[in-house]
């Protein structure tokens, strides 16, 4: 109800797509706030101002493997061809958020920074905030603050924000786990000044998948102490849907949904159980998910 999970965002190419954002629209809920996502391309434009969005992802490739291989063109024609999509999106009163795609395998000084100072001069022009999306598109984002651009979280930040001229709260984090960093990395990302990090339910995205939003829940309320009103015992019901409705698959072992993610086998894990639930469950299972603690004999146990 606080906004913590703050927007949801969708492509607007299907008409299956469109047909989601309509309902979501017609709930009238505050939070999540329905957001679109389009390539860099004028057109593409033309569906946010269809559906009546307020804001809008623009693709924004930043890497020399996009900007020369994917979309064959070069770092100028590239930049200008993002700056005029933006350019639209404020004429129209549209608030832009730039995905910098690949940014962990790019230029930060020869590309990345030139681009982002344009794109907070516009903003400063046209009065409208411009949110810029950090992506570690193939995971090689790491959290340490010692290691180098472009690969280091910590240095990611802070050099966009002091050299970029980016506000903490108008950058986003988007990561992925192809190295088992999802969630390392976009806590590091809040830490050292991202206002916001993107996530998946159960993690669930391109390849190996996105933050989970249910560990950056847990990790909101870690580094908080508060839930501030978010009722965790959804997480529950959401892992079910997924499994009865989608048909989805979640590993038994999986962290805060998997069947098995409380339930102890180990003969003096129970024992301890027995004598006090704390000494072996990681948090009150029942208060926060709905999930009472298990014991279960196996030939191992």
């Amino acid at each position: 109800p606080k906004g913590i999970i703050k927007q949801c965002e969708f492509f607007l190419y299907s008409k299956k797509d469109r047909e989601a954002v309509e309902k979501c629209l017609k709930k009238g809920h505050r939070y999540p706030e329905v957001t679109g996502w389009i390539r860099a391309k004028k057109n593409d434009f033309q569906l946010v101002k269809e559906m009546g969005l307020k804001e809008t992802g623009i693709l924004t490739s930043c890497s020399d493997y996009h900007i020369f291989l994917k979309l064959n063109k070069n770092r100028k024609t590239a930049m200008e061809g993002y700056l005029d999509v933006v350019r639209a999106a404020l004429e129209a009163g549209i608030k832009p958020r730039c995905h910098l795609e690949d940014l962990t395998r790019a230029d930060i000084y020869g590309f990345v920074l030139p681009f982002v100072q344009a794109l907070m001069k516009l903003s400063e022009e046209s009065g409208i905030p411009i949110k810029v999306r950090l992506c570690d598109t193939l995971g090689y984002g790491i959290p340490y603050p010692g290691a180098a651009l472009p690969r280091s979280v910590p240095k990611l930040i802070y050099t966009l924000v002091h050299e970029g001229g980016i506000p903490k709260e108008k950058l986003e984090w988007h990561g992925h786990n192809d190295f088992h960093k999802v969630l390392i990395n976009a806590s590091t990302a809040w830490l050292y000044g991202c206002a916001a990090a993107n996530g998946t339910l159960l993690g669930y995205g391109e390849r190996t998948g996105n933050p989970p939003i249910e560990g950056l829940v847990m990790e909101y309320i870690g580094l908080k102490g508060t839930t501030d009103g978010m009722d965790t015992t959804v997480i529950t019901e959401i892992a079910e849907y997924f499994r009865k409705e989608i048909g989805a698959v979640i590993p038994p072992n999986y962290p805060f949904a998997g069947s098995s993610f409380n339930t102890t086998r180990a003969g003096i894990h129970a024992d301890g159980i027995f004598k006090n639930e704390e000494i072996y469950n990681i948090f009150d299972t029942t208060k926060l998910l709905n999930r009472p603690l298990r014991v279960t004999v196996t030939d191992k146990s």
